[in-house]
């Protein structure tokens, strides 16, 4: 799921007067399992959905808070988590790690233009490469000339500011800063590769429930462990 949270977000500051919503569509594949994607923005608000037959999760974060809520809808559950306690988290995660979360925290280089081109999907598109952290590489293809694209820039700068603060900020590269919109992404780490492939854009109004709580779901409760019985001698 990490891995996928990361080719998520390679496909996505501050507003701009002309702000819009933003609802992306993708589809993930890392050779064994095909994923739909989806990251939606409104406002100060982002929803991302990993969704792969019955199993689904839904996450919706404040981007200025950076409180989050954890959606299952296949049992109306919900975990919700405020921004400190997940910083606390990083944090404790950062310290168990050592030196191997020091790249992670790196502050991301820019993509590289290979000076390569390749049409997709009748898009002109020019080919960058970028490295991260935890060994990291990733192949993106960029159309410059994407339908409304100077609109769709900046809420994706909204997501880089957000991710600049964060714990694993070396995950991706800025794609606000990038001439165009990313319609393919190829991500390789430990040996593995996944390849994510935009399926639409749009900036359209965004529906608000979209980003609250449903009224019908529930707090989440783990299952108690049972002790471990030991057999009588």
């Amino acid at each position: 799921m990490h891995k996928y949270l990361f080719i998520c977000l390679t496909l996505l500051g501050s507003l701009t007067a002309s702000r819009a919503d933003l609802a992306l569509q993708q589809k993930a594949d890392d050779g064994k399992h095909f994923r739909d994607l989806s990251i939606l923005l409104h406002g100060d608000k982002m929803r991302l959905d990993v969704e792969r037959g019955t199993n689904a999760i839904f996450v919706i974060v404040d981007l200025g808070t950076r409180d989050s809520l954890t959606l299952m809808p296949a049992t109306k559950t919900y975990i919700k988590r405020t921004g400190t306690e997940l910083k606390q988290l990083a944090e404790t995660r950062r310290k168990a790690a050592g030196t191997n979360a020091l790249d992670m925290d790196a502050l991301p280089v820019p993509a590289v233009p290979t000076g390569k081109t390749e049409k997709i999907d009748g898009l002109d598109t020019e080919i960058y490469t970028w490295s991260g952290g935890h060994k990291l590489e990733e192949t993106l293809w960029v159309a410059k000339d994407y339908p409304n694209y100077k609109l769709i820039q900046p809420e994706l700068a909204k997501v880089d500011a957000y991710n600049r603060d964060g714990a694993h900020r070396n995950g991706q590269p800025e794609m606000g800063r990038l001439p165009g919109m990313v319609v393919r992404v190829v991500v390789s780490a430990d040996g593995e590769k996944g390849t994510n492939t935009l399926v639409s854009a749009k900036v359209d109004p965004l529906d608000a429930a979209l980003f609250e709580l449903p009224a019908d779901y529930t707090a989440y409760k783990a299952t108690p462990l049972k002790p471990t019985q030991t057999p009588t001698p």
